[in-house]
């Protein structure tokens, strides 16, 4: 068993190797929780990331006066409820969507080609504005399919160290589509794919 309180001290500090400790202690617990949540492991590899970025952005103000597996555990629930309610609400824009667009059978199949390039370029735009490392690891696993392990080799770096920049990356990225993006158009060729 860790010392917490020794590691969460550690980690306030801003030391990686507390919160690799961290990450070995719970990362597995919390992976199976959230598992029964989503049924989906993908989607729970990055909700367990998610928690654990978290966990390292408060590290500062960390202040567990109880169980930190509790805290822990706490914050994967919350996240994991924040996701599927997203999603849910992204299922019932996209449902809407696809009822309009089959209600209008003259809708043009240019239309979709025109908002499916907007989009991709879009998208580049926020890659574009990812930092090096975090836009070549999107790049390796999300547009070129290759493995976490097969994408920290070709960077040389670490497993976990890819991940890090990999949930960065598709953070800064949601958040620009959000930002810069028209939500209805982003739905549409969600539902289009």
């Amino acid at each position: 068993m860790i010392n917490e309180q020794a590691l969460l001290q550690q980690l306030s500090l801003g030391d990686r190797q507390a919160f690799a400790a961290i990450y070995e202690e719970y990362g597995a617990g919390i992976y199976n929780y959230l598992l029964k949540f989503t049924k989906d492991p993908l989607l729970t590899e990055d909700l367990v990331h998610d928690v654990f970025l978290k966990v390292w952005e408060i590290r500062e103000q960390l202040n567990v006066t109880s169980s930190f597996g509790a805290y822990l555990y706490r914050i994967a629930r919350n996240t994991a409820i924040t996701q599927l309610n997203r999603i849910s609400l992204y299922d019932t824009v996209r449902d809407e969507l696809m009822h309009r667009i089959s209600l209008n059978n003259d809708y043009p199949e240019l239309m979709h080609e025109l908002e499916a390039k907007q989009y991709r370029e879009l998208l580049q735009q926020a890659i574009n504005k990812l930092s090096p490392q975090r836009r070549e690891a999107f790049i390796l696993v999300r547009q070129q399919g290759l493995s976490y392990e097969a994408a920290a080799a070709q960077m040389n770096i670490s497993r976990h160290t890819l991940k890090e920049y990999l949930v960065l990356a598709v953070k800064a990225i949601k958040e620009y589509l959000l930002a810069h993006g028209d939500i209805s158009l982003l739905m549409l060729l969600v539902a289009l794919k």
